[in-house]
C-alpha cells in the first residue's frame, strides 16, 4: 500500500509536486492574520464604543453587544498569542463578519464619525483573519 492509502506506489506527479511561493500580499495577509495585536485592537475598539453605547447614541451597538464583542475579540487575541492560529483567526474573522452584519447599517447612517471608524476597524481586521483561516495549513 502506498503512503497516500492507494493500492500502488505513489505516482511521479505526487513525488514532484512543488509548493508555490506565496505572493507578497499573501505573505502580508498571513502575517497579519496570525498576529494577536489586531484582534486586541478590535477588543479595545469595542470597549471604547461603550461610551457611546451607554449614552444610546445612534450608530453604536448596545452596551451588551460592546461588552460581548470585546470579550470575544480578546479571547481570539489570547488564542492567537498562544499559537492557535486556526481558532484565533476563525474567531476574529467570524465575529467581525457578525458585527458587520448586525451593526454596519446603523453605524453607516450615524452622523458621528466614530461608528464609521468601527466599520473600518472590523472590516480591515476581519479580512486578514478570514484569509488566514481559509488558508489553513497551506501557507
Amino acid at each position: 500500500m502506498g503512503p497516500d492509502g492507494s493500492a500502488g506506489p505513489p505516482s511521479s506527479f505526487t513525488l514532484r509536486r512543488e509548493r508555490r511561493q506565496p505572493t507578497a500580499l499573501e505573505a502580508a495577509l498571513g502575517a497579519v492574520g496570525s498576529a494577536p495585536w489586531s484582534a486586541a485592537a478590535l477588543s479595545l475598539g469595542n470597549l471604547l464604543a461603550l461610551g457611546g453605547a451607554r449614552k444610546r447614541l445612534r450608530g453604536y451597538p448596545s452596551v451588551m453587544q460592546c461588552t460581548w464583542y470585546a470579550g470575544i475579540f480578546a479571547a481570539s487575541a489570547v488564542a492567537l498569542h498562544t499559537g492557535d492560529t486556526t481558532n484565533g483567526s476563525g474567531l476574529a474573522a467570524a465575529w467581525s463578519a457578525i458585527w458587520l452584519f448586525f451593526n454596519a447599517r446603523n453605524a453607516y447612517r450615524a452622523p458621528a464619525r466614530q461608528p464609521k471608524l468601527l466599520i473600518g476597524l472590523h472590516l480591515l481586521n476581519g479580512l486578514p483573519y478570514a484569509y488566514k483561516y481559509a488558508a489553513g495549513g497551506r501557507e
